[in-house]
């Protein structure tokens, strides 16, 4: 399987309308089939010719090829299991031939013409509050693919799956490679980008995102049949196909801005841009503007001051709205059509507000909360305001999610917390910043001498990319009529601390667990200096006799395991001072008597081939 690469670039303009019109539909039909397929073989050229018939810039096709029913040799399902699989889950398809009509409505077997065009006639006349513009360009074995996205109404959900289909329009094969004696196979989906889950996408009405990527072309693929289908699609419920889009074959309409918020009761005006932004290739036929309100209202009207045609396409279309004092509150549909030479036409739609504005609220982080009039959201919402009229916005804070946590910050406006705003024509959006909090978890081994430790810094949450400076105090405790000693912290989660230094910092960009090592051997073995000595050495103690704490230095002239003992007069092994590879180097460490009577005590130090002892007297 060739190598993919996703670029993904986003662009935002906050615009917009709310209404049941807006730009064209294109159907996307998916077809579920097999060349193992007997019934496949006579419903196939059905469906073909009814595509073939109909116009291409309002429907397109998608064919996914099932290893079923027997022998299950397609080699077009072979050539991409995972996402001819994956739509077939996504839709519980069990049989062939079977499609899906922009994701709503089931195709069964037998097709028939008149199905197709009954739907075809039901779906095309309701134009989509989408506008998918998709784009390629290729360089050498490499094809860039563009879709843009934008949203000229308000929808149930502003969250849907966008997917980007590659497919081949033809595939001819010399000798059937099924059994149902399929040769021809139209509309085979050839892989689906970035994966077959799509990518998530939250999009409010004015709103445009932009996807890029790239992708190596297959040179199994035949470059002249190769094409590229851009759909989004309601996330779970009915799984409608809210728009498809492929390559344009005359040209394309966006407008600027999505809508305008005027006051009502007074005579108002507002101006709209429309541009073509995307013409096929050796399209020159000038584009003829007309407009229409819906609904019908007296005392608005529309008009093209610098005239109605356009045929410089770099340049837009300027459209002017008016409306008198007599025009009620309410939204007002402008919808523009632009007609060519040969009659071609494509739709689009701007919003005139009488009295009221939209509003979009929104977070910065996905799945954080936020309260709009007493209602939580984790998700952005537009609403339709009356001017003049008041709205409370309230963030959530803290809010936890295990490991981590969103604190408010601030809104984009500068309010409080809760905050009241005031619905005018200016307002646009409320953005509720949250920033990151990582917590860095902290704990004790044995747990038992946790109520005896203090540690600074521990269980708290962070800002992220924070530093945490963490210590531990004391590092010597007294615990079932034993010394413990503090060994050595042991972390889990990127940029984590692990060594032996009580105190330490680390910087906060995930989750990050320490452990507090304690033990009965003290580790408190200090190295001096960077010297490297020539042979090893056990200096007598200092000071000597002691009470209770003595130090002990040493030198360690070849790295290896090193092993300090003190025994009592009788030979017995009462503690062990270290029991470590140690490098190269000078040492010196402490033992603490406390715990022991006066007397004789000695000490011994095995490393490598050198072995030592020397005595010490503990006097109280």
């Amino acid at each position: 399987m060739k190598k993919i690469f996703f670029l993904f670039g986003v662009t935002l303009f906050t615009l917009s309308v709310l209404n049941l019109y807006a730009g064209d539909r294109m159907i996307l039909i998916e077809a579920f089939t097999s060349s193992t397929c007997s019934p496949c073989a006579t419903n196939n050229p059905i469906l073909n010719a009814f595509l073939n018939s109909s116009d291409p810039s309002k429907i397109t096709c998608l064919a996914y090829h099932m290893n079923w029913p027997a022998p299950g040799n397609d080699p077009m399902h072979w050539y991409n299991v995972t996402d001819n699989n994956a739509r077939r889950t996504f839709y519980g398809v069990n049989a062939v031939p079977e499609g899906r009509f922009d994701g709503l409505i089931t195709l069964n077997s037998p097709y028939s013409q008149s199905t197709f065009q009954y739907y075809y006639n039901q779906r095309t006349a309701i134009l989509s509050p989408l506008t998918i513009i998709v784009s390629d360009s290729t360089y050498g074995d490499s094809i860039y693919i563009r879709a843009l996205i934008y949203c000229e109404t308000s929808m149930t959900s502003h969250t849907f799956d966008f997917q980007m289909a590659v497919k081949e329009n033809h595939i001819h094969y010399a000798y059937p490679p099924g059994t149902n004696g399929e040769t021809d196979f139209h509309h085979v989906m050839r892989k689906m980008l970035p994966t077959a889950s799509g990518t998530r996408i939250t999009l409010a009405p004015g709103q445009t995102k932009i996807l890029e990527y790239r992708i190596k072309r297959d040179t199994i693929w035949n470059a002249a049949q190769v094409s590229y289908v851009g759909f989004a699609q309601v996330v779970g419920g009915n799984k409608e196909i809210i728009n498809a889009g492929m390559k344009t074959l005359d040209f394309t309409m966006l407008p600027y801005p999505g809508y305008r918020s005027v006051p009502q009761g007074q005579s108002s005006d507002a101006s709209y841009r429309v541009r073509i932004p995307q013409i096929a290739a050796g399209y020159n036929s000038p584009v003829t503007f007309t407009a229409e309100v819906e609904p019908s209202t007296t005392g608005i009207t529309v008009s093209f001051p610098n005239g109605n045609t356009l045929s410089n396409f770099s340049d837009s279309m300027l459209v002017q709205v008016n409306s008198t004092a007599s025009v009620p509150a309410g939204t007002y549909k402008i919808i523009v059509t632009g007609t060519n030479a040969l009659s071609k036409s494509h739709k689009t739609v701007v919003n005139y507000l009488v009295g009221k504005n939209y509003v979009y609220i929104g977070s910065n982080k996905n799945d954080a909360k936020f309260i709009v009039n007493g209602t939580q959201y984790t998700s952005p919402q537009i609403f339709e305001w009356n001017l003049g009229t008041q709205q409370n916005l309230q963030a959530v804070s803290p809010q936890l999610f295990g490991t981590y946590r969103f604190v408010f910050q601030n809104w984009s406006n500068g309010g409080d917390t809760n905050q009241t705003i005031t619905v005018s024509s200016d307002t646009g959006s409320y953005i509720v910043n949250y920033k990151m909090q990582y917590k860095l978890q902290t704990s004790v081994a044995p747990s038992g001498i946790a109520s005896l430790i203090t540690i600074s810094g521990g269980n708290l949450f962070y800002d992220s990319s924070s530093v945490a400076n963490i210590s531990i105090s004391p590092t010597q405790v007294q615990y079932n009529n034993k010394t413990y000693y503090f060994q050595n912290w042991t972390g889990t989660g990127n940029g984590s601390y692990t060594g032996t230094n009580p105190s330490f910092s680390v910087t906060m960009n995930n989750f990050i667990y320490e452990i507090a090592y304690w033990d009965t051997i003290n580790v408190g073995i200090n190295k001096l200096g960077t010297e490297i000595p020539l042979r090893y050495e056990l200096n007598q103690n200092y000071p000597n006799p002691f009470n209770p704490v003595t130090n002990i230095k040493f030198a360690i002239s070849k790295a290896g395991l090193t092993r300090i003992i003190v025994y009592d007069l009788l030979g017995k092994e009462i503690e062990t001072l270290c029991n470590s590879y140690l490098n190269e180097g000078y040492y010196q460490i402490n033992f603490n008597a406390a715990g022991y009577s006066s007397g004789i005590y000695f000490y011994r130090i095995e490393s490598g081939d050198f072995k030592d002892a020397k005595r010490m007297v503990l006097i109280k």
